[in-house]
This record gives C-alpha cells, sequence and structure tokens, in this order.
C-alpha cells in the first residue's frame, strides 16, 4: 500500500483549470488597493506566481503525455518487430519444407518415368524385324516384367505422398491485427 502511495506521490496528476483558485476581491480590500500601493503589487506578483506555476505544472502534464507516447510508440514497435521477425521464420521454415516435398515428389516423378521409359525401349526392341524369336520373347517378357512394376511405384508414389502429407505441420489461420 505505501508504495502505491509512493508512485501517486511521483506521478503528476492531470491538469484542471478549475483547480486554479484566483481571489475574489471584495468592496474594502479594493479600497484598501487604492490606498495601499505594495498590497497591489503583492497581489500582482502573487498572481504572476500562481500563473507560472500553473504554467509550470501544464508543461509538465505535456512531458509526461510525450514521454508516455514514446513509451507506448516503443512498445507498439517491438511487438510488430517481433512479430514480423515470427512471421519470417514460419515462412522461411515452410518454404524450406515445401522445397523437399517438391524435390521427392520430382524424384519419383523422374524414377517413374524412367520405368516407362525402360519398358518402351523393351518394347521397341522386341518388335525389331531382323532379331532373332528368342530374343525377341526376352524383350518381350522384360517389358512385361517393367509394366507390372509400374503400379508399385505408384503405390510408392502415393505412400511417400501420405508421408509428406501427414508430416505437414499445422497452420493456423489467424484473423485481423486489432
Amino acid at each position: 500500500m505505501k508504495e502505491n502511495n509512493d508512485r501517486v506521490s511521483r506521478e503528476i496528476a492531470p491538469i484542471n483549470s478549475s483547480q486554479l483558485h484566483i481571489p475574489q476581491e471584495n468592496a474594502l480590500v479594493s479600497v484598501l488597493k487604492v490606498f495601499n500601493p505594495l498590497g497591489s503589487i503583492a497581489e500582482a506578483y502573487a498572481r504572476t506566481l500562481t500563473y507560472k506555476i500553473e504554467s509550470k505544472r501544464i508543461e509538465a502534464e505535456i512531458n509526461r503525455v510525450n514521454k508516455q507516447s514514446e513509451v507506448i510508440k516503443h512498445t507498439i514497435d517491438k511487438q510488430f518487430e517481433l512479430k514480423m521477425e515470427e512471421l519470417k521464420e514460419r515462412k522461411f521454415a515452410l518454404e524450406e519444407f515445401f522445397k523437399t516435398v517438391r524435390e521427392q515428389l520430382t524424384f519419383l516423378h523422374i524414377e517413374r518415368m524412367k520405368v516407362l521409359e525402360m519398358a518402351d525401349i523393351a518394347t521397341k526392341k522386341s518388335l525389331e524385324p531382323n532379331l532373332p524369336f528368342e530374343e525377341r520373347q526376352l524383350f518381350v517378357e522384360m517389358s512385361k516384367e517393367i509394366i507390372k512394376q509400374i503400379p508399385n511405384f505408384g503405390d510408392k508414389a502415393n505412400e511417400s505422398l501420405k508421408i509428406i502429407v501427414n508430416s505437414l505441420p499445422s497452420v493456423e489461420i489467424s484473423g485481423y491485427i486489432g
């Protein structure tokens, strides 16, 4: 509790113009001022001091508000920088992940295309006109075996794709910053 009192006493309270007390003159004081020049000088001096004190309080209030504004701006800037850094890191991680996925899928596609190319070569070789019958049969069998393996490559690609999809990081879609 004492700490709160100390903090309150150190803070500058907002200025309220109604707090400024300007003494009202009554008739007797006016008459005395006319005959006592020092009284009006003292009152003018007191009023001048009151206005200077009030001016200093307003200046202190302006400084307090400016400092508070700087602290808030600094806090907002730091929060913004941290959030932007977090987003950049997430983006980089996702880009690297998708680069790896793309490379794996490209490799699987190339592998499958090579198998199809081998089957095509074996089929063309089996259709050459001057090829002995035994070699022709060998190329036909080779072509059949290669073609039988194509679904296995498709299954392998599908399994790899399922593993990749299951290992994808979850993405949170957030709303507007506000």
